[in-house]
């Protein structure tokens, strides 16, 4: 105020106020682009959201044997582990109850539209929200105790990881000696169609990071899952890491036949030559459209 008009007037000399002390962070942190956050604050938002895992059951009239399996799933060792995860039956439309024990036992249940393991599988997979997957035969073969083991050597470097029967052990009466040199064969024709080791192509305990899962153009049907999986990473150049594991006799009434590993062989052959003719037909393309389609001779 003015003093000349009766207002006040201060005394002594009046000074800055000092600047408020620096924070140990910026004030707002997420005014810059978001990719010039620190790496370490990365792994921190990381840490806050736990990692999930879906685990898919092929099945069809396995009553007896979703039973077994649902029952020996290490739940708390997932758990003890920090990974969230649910149980999903890929039913075949089942005609027993199969469907009722799988849900009384926790397990989301998913009906296939078409029929066939391969069918079920591919139909399902779109739909997968989780970061990782694990696939297990239904019917008691498998061991889901080395689900964890499965899961925790997913990474980068190894997308894909396969429980190997033929480099684990197998129970008594479990794999019979016609059974053991079919899937031998097929494991070694596999390997050297795709110029690709690998010991049991024909397994049925998988475990996917989702993502790499969801890439693979997968067109089996049946049984050949398993082959087409092990193809499709070979053609993508992904890395397969194989774990030995236990296989047991199965619960119930067997469902494949020696018809099966002529048609999975031959699944594998026609996977190869179609994906051989592949850079032919596009050569062919980019010909024809800069000099017109080609000719036949007379």
């Amino acid at each position: 105020m003015d003093p000349a008009r009766g207002g006040w007037q201060p005394s002594g000399r009046m000074e800055r106020m000092p600047s408020p002390p620096g924070l140990p962070f910026p004030r707002h942190p997420f005014v810059g682009p978001v990719d010039s956050l620190p790496e370490t604050l990365w792994r921190e938002i990381d840490n806050l959201v736990p990692p999930s895992l879906s685990i898919l059951l092929p099945a069809l009239n396995e009553e007896h044997g979703v039973e077994a399996v649902m029952k020996r799933i290490p739940r708390s060792t997932l758990k003890r582990n920090g990974l969230s995860f649910c149980v999903y039956l890929l039913d075949g439309r089942s005609t027993d109850r199969t469907r009722a024990v799988a849900t009384k036992l926790g397990a989301e249940v998913f009906v296939q539209t078409g029929r066939g393991k391969g069918s079920a599988f591919r139909e399902f997979v779109p739909k997968i929200k989780e970061d990782f997957t694990v696939l297990l035969d239904s019917d008691g073969t498998y061991p889901p105790e080395m689900i964890p083991e499965l899961v925790k050597a997913l990474s980068d470097e190894s997308p894909v990881v396969l429980g190997s029967r033929l480099r684990g052990s197998i129970g008594e009466g479990a794999m019979s000696g016609p059974n053991y040199v079919g899937n031998l064969l097929l494991s070694r024709f596999a390997s050297f169609l795709f110029a690709t080791p690998i010991s049991d192509v024909c397994s049925g305990m998988w475990a996917f990071v989702s993502d790499r899962l969801k890439s693979l153009g997968l067109t089996a049907n049946g049984f050949d899952l398993e082959a087409d999986i092990f193809a499709e990473c070979a053609l993508r150049r992904i890395p397969i890491l194989e774990i030995p594991i236990r296989y047991d006799r199965r619960i119930g009434e067997p469902k494949l036949r020696l018809k099966e590993g002529f048609r999975i062989a031959f699944a594998l052959l026609k996977k190869r030559l179609r994906s051989s003719a592949g850079p032919t037909v596009q050569k062919r393309a980019f010909w024809s459209r800069w000099f017109g389609p080609a000719r036949e001779s007379v």
